[in-house]
């Protein structure tokens, strides 16, 4: 089920980018916003963690992100299938440690930092070459595809390293 959810919001999600690509033709502009938005691959773990936008859930919480949580890759609706079809399911297994799950959440927080980097100049070339409706569209699908990840992935670090915080 996670791979169906997950493979469903990246179609929805790249439909914009990938359209306004083959429209437009790979030419520079494409290579070069590729190449900037790869960027976060390179930077350190301390760096990347500055770019924390808080340590309170609260904060996650007002932009609607336990709602945004429901309908994601391992999130309330596909554990809840999983855990009902397969009731020895666990959402995080008992031998993932703390640690180990929040290197996967970093690693999905990088992979949309790249995307929304992507999507972000990808979207302002299309309002410079006057394609409004691209625009709309590609700015839409980062909001949700990227945005909101990166923000959920953020969320989810802070919880993790909370529960770290209690274990020890």
């Amino acid at each position: 089920m996670n791979q169906l959810i997950n493979f469903f919001w990246t179609i929805l999600g790249f439909a914009a980018v990938v359209n306004y690509w083959v429209s437009a033709g790979l030419y520079t502009w494409f290579y070069l916003a590729l190449i900037i938005s790869i960027t976060p691959v390179f930077l350190p773990q301390k760096v990347a963690n500055h770019l924390q936008l808080s340590s309170n859930t609260k904060f996650y919480e007002r932009f609607g992100i336990r709602f945004i949580r429901k309908f994601v890759q391992h999130g309330d609706f596909a554990n809840r299938l999983a855990r009902t079809s397969d009731p020895r399911y666990r959402v995080i297994r008992q031998s993932a440690t703390p640690a180990s799950y929040l290197k996967t959440v970093m690693m999905y927080e990088r992979y949309h930092l790249i995307c929304f980097i992507f999507f972000l100049l990808t979207s302002v070339i299309t309002l410079i070459k006057g394609n409004y409706f691209q625009f709309l569209l590609i700015t839409i699908s980062n909001i949700f595809y990227n945005f909101y990840p990166v923000l959920l992935q953020q969320y989810n670090r802070v919880r993790i390293l909370r529960i770290n915080r209690l274990i020890k």
